[in-house]
């Protein structure tokens, strides 16, 4: 793939990681907008099954109300036909029978109400569960998103400071190259223009010890100390005997 590909290429993928980036922070926001949907639903759900709850009891209560009504006129309804009152008898036995009939609508009406309340209560309870676990669920890849971006901007800033960096010490090795470059050259002209003068001969001279006078502290130091006049004895031949 040629250059131009291949930046071409890493455009797209650039493109595509930011629309994927976008969509993603977009389901984030539907999701969290789902989330507080089914909490407001939740909440209806639990109006309505306080309202269930409330009908049944009312229910209840009045099926307690007429079962006691319906032993109560029983009882008196015995009593009147063991007193040869079967007019009491008769009246109290309509009232039963009207009891009866109540008692059994009413309890129809709590068959059919008993079942939804519990299957409400059942839904509401899963629901509540189910809302709690989207929330964690939410939360951790919030977290994760969060860590995540923290961690890109370490690893962007850390490769920006490597960068620099490394331009720093190629910046350093040119100054140290064109350094001794620069020293090189000033010592080459420096010898150029000894053999130009004949310093340099001069110094070849000295190095050889030819034609040059010691300045050094000991060389001064042993000529101070030296006598002034000094003569070498002169040491004359022995005399020689003469043969009688």
């Amino acid at each position: 793939m040629s250059t131009w590909g291949k930046i071409f290429t890493a455009i797209r993928g650039g493109i595509n990681e930011a629309a994927e980036a976008a969509a993603d922070s977009q389901s984030m926001r539907v999701l969290d907008q789902e989330i507080r949907d089914a909490e407001q639903s939740l909440r209806s759900a639990r109006s309505d099954l306080a309202g269930i709850m409330a009908s049944n009891k009312s229910v209840m209560r009045r099926l307690d109300e007429n079962r006691a009504k319906e032993t109560k006129d029983t009882d008196s309804a015995r009593a009147a036909i063991s007193a040869g009152r079967t007019d009491l008898a008769q009246g109290l036995a309509q009232r039963i029978a009207s009891i009866r009939a109540e008692v059994q609508r009413d309890q129809e009406e709590l068959d059919r109400l008993l079942p939804r309340q519990q299957q409400m209560l059942r839904t509401i309870q899963e629901t509540e569960a189910r809302i709690a676990q989207m929330k964690r669920e939410v939360g951790n890849v919030k977290a994760n998103e969060s860590l995540l971006r923290a961690q890109s901007a370490i690893a962007h800033s850390q490769s920006g400071i490597n960068t620099r960096l490394g331009s720093a010490v190629e910046s350093l090795e040119r100054i140290k190259k064109r350094q001794e470059i620069t020293a090189g050259r000033i010592e080459a002209g420096a010898e150029l223009a000894a053999l130009e003068n004949g310093s340099d001969l001069d110094r070849q001279l000295r190095e050889a010890g030819i034609g040059s006078s010691s300045h050094s502290a000991d060389d001064i130091l042993a000529q101070l100390m030296a006598p002034k006049h000094s003569v070498e004895p002169i040491l004359l031949p022995a005399p020689t005997s003469k043969k009688d």
